[in-house]
């Protein structure tokens, strides 16, 4: 029973874990960019109205950012998050992120030690 239940994990619900993660750091990713590029760090009211009397009306839609989430990502690895009205910041110092940090040098950790393994079969 629990070898059944292990090929099921590593077959069927590990990667699917895998590809949700991979595809929301994806779309962090293309939200840090877009925020960068759309709506930088001040007041985004002011950056649209220089932006729109730049390049005119044509363009006014495609530039407007109305996104409720928007992520800055600052000098010194600092993050600000903006949701709504309210903002967020994690430093580089923040147990979150060293929690995190953590849990991916144990990831490296196994992957590197399952490679030395496999090239020691081989």
């Amino acid at each position: 029973m629990k070898n059944i239940l292990k090929n099921y994990v590593f077959r069927k619900i590990l990667p699917g874990c895998l590809m949700v993660i991979i595809v929301v750091m994806g779309l962090i990713k293309v939200d840090v960019i877009n925020t960068n590029a759309l709506s930088p760090l001040g007041n985004t009211n002011e950056n649209y109205k220089i932006v729109s009397e730049e390049f005119g009306e044509d363009f006014s839609n495609f530039i407007k950012d109305n996104s409720f989430l928007k992520i800055y990502k600052e000098d010194g690895d600092d993050i600000l998050i903006r949701l709504g009205n309210s903002d967020f910041r994690i430093t580089n110092q923040s147990n979150f992120l060293k929690k995190i940090q953590g849990v991916f040098n144990n990831i490296s950790h196994g992957i590197n030690g399952a490679k030395e393994t496999i090239d020691k079969i081989l």
